[in-house]
């Protein structure tokens, strides 16, 4: 996974490791990595967990960030409606917060996503998970140890 460290020890630039590249950046530069990772295809729809970074986060408060997201997408998406909202632990006892949902992002098709987020330091992170009704049953044993299994590492230069 990414890694961007702020700086070396002239305190210039930045460096993005990833389990296949690296990639050395000049100072001013931010992260806004996004990973998707695709699971299987099934009810027509493919299964895919995304991790979106979000560098310098104002707010420090992991509950103000989560609601300051959820704010946005009731507001963006269409036939939104809400169905489960709270705080959850990972498997590493880091705090997150959850919230499960269900939009039509075309008339007549429900999709199904879960969201979690964590912050750490100044960093956000969001992950999002994407299902039908049907597969979220088949499927939420699985998506719940890959949510929960999530590790936020700490920049090193």
């Amino acid at each position: 996974m990414g890694l961007f460290s702020k700086g070396r020890k002239n305190g210039s630039g930045c460096r993005l490791v990833s389990n296949r590249f690296m990639l050395t950046f000049p100072q001013g530069w931010v992260d806004r990595s996004i990973y998707r990772f695709d699971g299987p295809e099934a009810d027509g729809i493919q299964h895919h967990i995304t991790v979106n970074i979000e560098q310098d986060v104002a707010v420090s408060d992991l509950e103000k960030y989560a609601q300051r997201q959820i704010k946005a997408l009731e507001t963006e998406l269409f036939g939104y409606l809400e169905l489960k909202r709270g705080r959850l632990t990972l498997d590493n006892q880091m705090s997150a917060y959850e919230l499960v949902y269900k939009w039509q992002p075309v008339k007549g098709r429900e999709a199904y996503q879960r969201m979690v987020w964590v912050l750490q330091d100044d960093t956000g992170y969001a992950l999002t998970a994407t299902f039908s009704k049907k597969t979220w049953k088949m499927m939420a044993d699985e998506i719940d140890h890959v949510i929960k299994s999530f590790t936020a590492l700490v920049p090193t230069c």
